[in-house]
């Protein structure tokens, strides 16, 4: 279909400028079929950090259905027509997705007439292609070269025609399978940081509108882990998130958009209501996906409500001189809060009557300081059936720092016992420390402790009673890292102070040092009458008891 216009008139001129500077009109515009809803004030905040024009990393948490994926192409297609970079990456978790994407980016650019009207009709070529460029890869219009790529493959030294890469849109790079241990997310960490955000040209945009000017980068996603790519790079402060307009609503300080509040009720009841979003949540519940839940619609990365540990379960107590002062919830949030809550009539613990045991966790890496190394001061009160994390430490260290800290906390807390895992260290750490210790005189007892199973099922495993019924305690002055690791596990970020505390349970049970029974109170008068009883029946039994013949029994 031909359509009859002015190119000139002032009008579209008008029109065709409000496009370039805004991807929302510009989808609106010549895109009505791929976005066929209103937009939202979710949208608009999103929209808010994509066309931003000076702060050019930007990182969008967004949840499921807002058509995250819809308008990264749109935004490809608004900067390809525009001509606003010659060199064009498109980057997913897998070169297939990237690949179907970009396919897309080309049938939308085909078969839009608008588009043909207005800019020209679209051709494709292999224009300046030498050996080495991807099939997958294609120049539209003869000057903008687009290139879809996998997480992990080359992108660093990709030079077309004298151009380097100039946007930059990352979609879905995370999947639950490239974030699932620690070892995967650092190495897709690293190829991002090093390959990807390092094939830019240092001198900027050849020629065009952003002549001179640095590459675009526009990640898309939602939070999968607390230790997710796009989460660091939300608590990045040179990366543009949606907290920077807090002018926008709904208010999101934390950096990410979601749908809902945390007790399910809307944030815009025109892209979905209160009584929807609360009818998806008991969906997910009832086929025990609620953590499916949480990331898709909230971009939190486990479920609130069915956290192994939850922050009600956390309890408190102060250290006071001679004795442990247990603190009530009350006092816990004052103290918090800076203010001095009245102690009286709390629980007193006797520091003399604890048993104390030093864990550590050292980071079984090739650099030390690439990894956190834990080191845990826990006490156990048997008569009161209550464990106190004392002291919680993690730190990136040389072995030479985290001797020096387990050792000082064995001596300041009269450690009986200092427990190590040496799994896959053995002698490389048990020599150097056995060996401290007849230098330094350490009185505790060392233990070796070597990992079995699954790491989160062990920590669930070992700590999820004692926080359920209650009978672990923190150090109110030193238990948020501690807490934090709780709160978000199994996919909390770090998990070295949560892993070497796990240790407890194995550690009470090798040592048999298992809570005392609690002792029955009861009034000793009531019980003088049973006393005299047992005293008459004693009597009684020590009769002879004879037939009626005379004969003893």
């Amino acid at each position: 279909m031909n359509f009859s216009f002015d190119k000139y008139d002032p009008i579209l001129q008008e029109l065709l400028l409000r496009c370039q500077v805004s991807t929302k009109v510009f989808a609106k515009t010549f895109f009505p079929e791929e976005v066929t809803s209103e937009f939202s004030i979710l949208h608009d905040k999103m929209f808010a950090v994509m066309d931003h024009p000076t702060r050019l990393k930007k990182a969008l948490a967004a949840p499921r259905g807002l058509g995250k994926t819809t308008l990264a192409k749109i935004r490809c297609i608004k900067a390809i027509v525009f001509r606003e970079r010659r060199f064009i990456t498109y980057i997913s978790n897998s070169s297939g997705s990237a690949i179907e994407s970009t396919e897309h980016i080309k049938r939308l650019l085909i078969e839009n007439e608008y588009l043909n009207q207005i800019f020209g009709k679209v051709t494709f070529s292999q224009k300046g292609f030498k050996d080495g460029f991807s099939k997958e890869s294609w120049v539209a219009y003869g000057d903008v070269y687009v290139l879809p790529r996998g997480a992990g493959q080359q992108i660093r030294g990709k030079n077309w025609m004298g151009h380097r890469p100039g946007l930059f849109v990352i979609d879905d790079l995370e999947n639950t399978d490239n974030i699932r241990s620690d070892d995967q997310r650092e190495k897709l960490s690293n190829w991002f940081f090093s390959d990807l955000m390092k094939s830019e040209s240092k001198y900027g945009e050849r020629d065009g509108i952003n002549k001179g000017k640095p590459a675009e980068f526009l990640y898309i996603d939602t939070i999968k882990h607390q230790d997710a790519l796009l989460q660091l790079l939300i608590n990045s402060s040179d990366w543009l998130t949606v907290a920077d307009f807090s002018n926008l609503n709904p208010d999101t300080p934390d950096g990410v958009l979601s749908i809902c509040d945390l007790s399910f009720n809307t944030y815009d009841s025109f892209y979905m209501s209160t009584k929807e979003i609360k009818k998806e949540y008991t969906q997910h519940e009832e086929k025990g996906k609620q953590d499916l839940f949480y990331m898709e619609f909230m971009n939190i990365p486990i479920s609130l409500k069915d956290a192994v540990f939850k922050p009600e379960s956390f309890k408190h107590y102060e250290e006071s001189g001679d004795h442990l002062t247990c603190i009530g919830h009350l006092q816990s949030v004052q103290l918090l809060n800076g203010l001095l809550p009245e102690f009286d009539k709390l629980e007193q613990i006797p520091v003399r009557e604890l048993i104390t045991l030093v864990i550590v966790d050292p980071a079984r890496t090739t650099n030390p300081l690439s990894a956190e190394s834990a080191v845990m001061v826990v006490s156990i009160h048997r008569k009161s059936q209550k464990i106190f994390v004392r002291d919680s430490w993690g730190k990136k260290v040389k072995p030479s720092d985290l001797y020096d800290q387990m050792f000082n906390q064995c001596l300041m807390y009269n450690a009986r016992y200092l427990a190590v895992e040496v799994t896959g260290l053995h002698e490389f750490i048990s020599q150097p420390i056995r060996s401290e210790i007849r230098i330094r005189e350490i009185s505790s007892e060392y233990v070796e402790l070597n990992a079995r199973g699954d790491k989160d099922l062990r920590i669930s495993n070992a700590l999820s009673n004692y926080y359920t019924r209650g009978q672990i305690y923190h150090n109110i002055s030193n238990c948020t890292a501690l807490e934090n690791q709780l709160k978000w596990h199994p996919k909390s970020k770090r998990k070295d102070l949560i892993d070497a505390l796990a240790y407890i349970t194995k550690l009470i049970n090798e040592f048999f040092l298992f809570f005392e029974a609690e002792e029955d109170d009861y009034d000793d008068d009531e019980f003088a009458d049973i006393d005299l009883e047992d005293e008459f029946e004693d009597e009684h039994y020590q009769e002879e008891l004879v037939y009626g013949d005379g004969s003893i029994i």
